[in-house]
């Protein structure tokens, strides 16, 4: 008699634990902080550079405050962009928490309404930002 064995494969997805946000904007990166800084009461301050695992630069800017933690990354640098699939945004805006829909709603708002962005959008997750901004 022979034993059959039975193999059963969990599909499990990754952890998300955070929310990105697709800003364009044609001004340097210090005009556009102090413009969201004034119109959504922020506090934007530099940080050190985001270094890939290719040695690219990315500039890095960040806001916390007892609620968030929020990070502003450019996404282009001398040689190349964080997000090549995203080379229409020039700033990747991360919440340290996934936000509802609701929140995410609010914040495309207020960032619209910002003098200086000229888009924003949800920038959809998968693994490949997931590993290299998680």
């Amino acid at each position: 008699m022979t034993s059959k064995k039975n193999i059963i494969k969990l599909k499990t997805e990754p952890v998300v634990n955070f929310t990105l946000i697709g800003i364009s904007s044609h001004e340097n990166d210090y005009r556009l902080l102090w413009s969201i800084n004034q119109q959504i009461g922020l506090s934007f301050s530099q940080d050190e550079y985001f270094v890939t695992e290719c040695d690219k630069k990315f500039a890095r800017f960040i806001h916390t405050d007892e609620d968030q933690h929020l990070v502003l990354i450019s996404n282009r640098c001398d040689n190349g962009f964080l997000l090549e699939k995203h080379k229409n945004i020039d700033f990747v805006l991360k919440f340290e928490k996934q936000l509802n829909e609701e929140d995410k709603e609010q914040w495309l708002r207020d960032l619209k309404n910002t003098s200086l962005v000229s888009a924003a959008f949800i920038i959809p997750l998968n693994n490949k930002i997931l590993q290299l901004l998680g």
